[in-house]
């Protein structure tokens, strides 16, 4: 029997800002073009027998991605991460399917990676992500970064303890960016890019800068409320409440040409 695919679908600035009603050349051609690629992908998983479902990030769950053989992201980086979210443990292959979506984490060539994937030419790599605990309680997998801080603005000073592979510090700064090789690239003034399987992640401060790399860090927010961003997604730090960043026993499998 042929495995099923999930195909993560983004919706295109035309479809998910204007409703499919904007004077833009640029937005219609690249929703057309997104349109195009998507009409692709389908036919030939159906000419290949293939049996899939098409959803958007808005529909994704854990237990729903969980019923199927691969996970596809058809969009840009932003749908790679946003399927990642809820894609625990299936190979995902990622695939670019606009020229205005940042494509860096995808494949290009639709044709050919589709062509490889049919005849199970590819390999799967695994990109070390984070588990992010708020208080003892798992709030999510992480593939790029955590940002803590305080409210997320430079101009407040941020106040914590943080204790990375048994060590403690107290830190007075504007926040702290932990990311991982995935992540690194995206960051090319404040880190040097590293590999995506590494199982160590790096660390910068803003304003003092200071540096650094562990696989477990432990951050205690004291006497006062923060923020923090997990791939782009704010959430709040209570107060006195410690965030815990964990080495992921569920690195993302990514589908990889061969």
């Amino acid at each position: 029997m042929k495995p099923k695919i999930l195909i993560v679908r983004k919706m295109s600035a035309l479809e998910y800002h204007y409703n499919g009603n904007h004077k833009s050349a640029a937005l219609k051609e690249s929703h057309e073009e997104h349109n195009e690629n998507v009409d692709k992908i389908l036919e030939k998983l159906e000419k290949a027998g293939f049996l899939y479902k098409v959803v958007t990030r808005d529909e994704l769950t854990e237990p729903s991605v969980d019923e199927y053989d691969f996970v596809f992201s058809a969009g840009g980086d932003g749908t790679v991460i946003a399927t990642a979210a809820f894609n625990k443990n299936k190979p995902q292959l990622n695939l670019k399917t606009d020229i205005k979506s940042k494509g860096a984490l995808c494949h290009q060539d639709i044709e050919k990676t589709l062509e490889n994937f049919v005849k199970g030419d590819y390999k799967i790599e695994e990109w070390t992500r984070q588990d992010v605990y708020l208080d003892n309680r798992f709030v999510r997998r992480v593939l790029n970064e955590t940002i803590v801080g305080e409210l997320l603005k430079l101009s407040k000073m941020a106040r914590y303890n943080i204790q990375v592979d048994g060590k403690t510090e107290y830190h007075e700064n504007s926040g702290i960016v932990i990311v991982t090789g995935t992540g690194s690239g995206g960051w090319k003034n404040a880190f040097e890019r590293y590999e995506r399987s590494s199982d160590v992640f790096k660390y910068v401060t803003v304003i003092p800068n200071g540096n650094g790399e562990g696989k477990y860090f432990n951050i205690e927010y004291k006497g006062h409320e923060g923020k923090f961003a997990l791939d782009t997604i704010e959430y709040d730090i209570p107060r006195d409440s410690v965030l815990e960043i964990k080495l992921s026993e569920n690195p993302l499998k990514v589908i990889k040409l061969v």
